[in-house]
């Protein structure tokens, strides 16, 4: 006997287009949590997050790309050809046996297929439709492409980002892809869920990527409408917190990063570095008084981090009340924290390679444990699917890959 309660999304089903990050991304968490979530891929146009990025040395396949396997978790793939009108039909019975269909290609695409919500709705009245283009599904930039450093440009997270002498720059990762954009998504489709049990209505969710970006810009926009002030690049400082940044540790390229949010913490990090003479300064007992000297009290707290390591350090400042902590490599979250690995980090026994090591699923749900299986091969749960979930025969799953409509 299975004792195992039932996962939260079970007997909900996903048709999922998505492709890249962001769209595959928001379905993630409802495959781990028990949705069946149904890939419709093709070999004619293969999804380029299968062929780009970090793989295992020298695999060409399209099956060991380590971010498809990390964002297609506990999902199943069928391969269509919807270049042909019976690749188009197939979808359209997935469609109808699902609760939602996801997408994020550009707005007009979906409609090219007669796929758009209009026509889903004449195949499933109550079915929900989520599509994240770059920038929506209407409007005169409905065909923009883009991916996260576009979205990061477009939705002014790059004209904050970095320091004010220099050009603005990324984030580092794509943040738009891994952050807001996929859970705006999810927490919309999950909403939409909710409706429609409650009304027997089914939704369109038009998440334009880049409006969902910019929500995360904060202040900035009330900066804006009621100060008419354009908030500037401010690199690692704050204008409410000071000191405020990163700052120097023994050994190469090894940092800290230190807030002071109130007079009691400067007290405690002063009396830390054994009140030197220079912190004697009145000045520096407000806030406004340590802003204005920013550049001058940094210089002083970097000559005294440069010469201690990084870990002990941040113990140190943590123990009396000083917010800081290491600025890590991804080498240093994964070997430095085992209670982190051990949370976070899930290795795959994989039938073309020894191992993929992905994200473990973030969320953590009292008494419930994620299904977390990896990520499916390209098309390989096609005939599955046909042959269960649509009653095809096996004959007729033969004669549809020998005319090429499963590809």
């Amino acid at each position: 006997m299975n004792n195992q309660p039932q996962l939260p999304l079970s007997g909900i089903r996903i048709a999922d287009f998505g492709w890249m990050i962001a769209g595959p991304l928001a379905t993630r968490v409802f495959g781990n949590f028990g949705a069946d979530v149904i890939r419709i891929e093709s070999t004619a146009r293969i999804d380029e997050i299968r062929v780009v990025g970090a793989r295992p040395f020298k695999e060409e396949s399209p099956n060991v790309a380590g971010v498809f396997n990390d964002i297609n978790t506990s999902k199943r793939s069928i391969t269509l050809n919807l270049g042909t009108d019976e690749g188009l039909e197939l979808a359209k019975q997935i469609i109808q046996i699902s609760d939602v269909v996801s997408n994020n290609f550009r707005g007009d695409r979906m409609g090219k297929w007669g796929l758009d919500y209009e026509n889903l709705k004449k195949i499933k009245p109550d079915v929900i439709l989520i599509s994240m283009p770059t920038s929506g599904s209407d409007g005169p930039h409905k065909e923009y492409g883009g991916n996260g450093i576009n979205i990061i440009a477009g939705a002014g997270i790059s004209g904050i980002t970095g320091f004010p002498e220099r050009p603005p720059v990324g984030t580092g990762s794509l943040y738009p892809d891994f952050a807001g954009n996929p859970n705006h998504a999810a927490l919309a489709i999950l909403a939409a869920i909710r409706h429609r049990n409650h009304t027997g209505e089914g939704q369109f969710i038009d998440l334009s990527q880049t409006e969902s970006t910019a929500s995360l810009l904060g202040t900035n926009f009330l900066e804006y409408t009621a100060n008419k002030i354009v908030p500037e690049r401010l690199g690692n400082s704050s204008n409410h917190m000071s000191p405020h940044g990163g700052f120097p540790c023994e050994g190469k390229d090894r940092w800290i990063a230190i807030t002071i949010t109130n007079n009691k913490e400067w007290h405690q990090l002063i009396n830390l570095m054994d009140n030197p003479m220079w912190a004697n300064n009145p000045d520096f007992e407000t806030f406004e008084g340590r802003k204005k000297s920013e550049s001058e009290i940094h210089k002083h707290i970097q000559n005294w981090t440069k010469n201690q390591k990084e870990y002990p350090l941040m113990k140190l400042l943590q123990s009396n009340g000083i917010p800081a902590g290491v600025i890590q490599t991804t080498k240093d979250l994964l070997e430095n924290d085992p209670g982190f690995t051990e949370s976070h980090v899930h290795e795959f026994s994989h039938p073309e390679v020894d191992t993929i090591t992905v994200h473990k699923e973030t969320i953590n749900i009292s008494n419930t444990e994620p299904i977390f299986k990896r990520a499916p091969l390209i098309g390989e749960d096609t005939d599955q699917i046909l042959n269960n979930l649509l009653g095809l025969k096996e004959s007729d799953i033969n004669d549809l890959y020998i005319r090429e409509i499963l590809k």
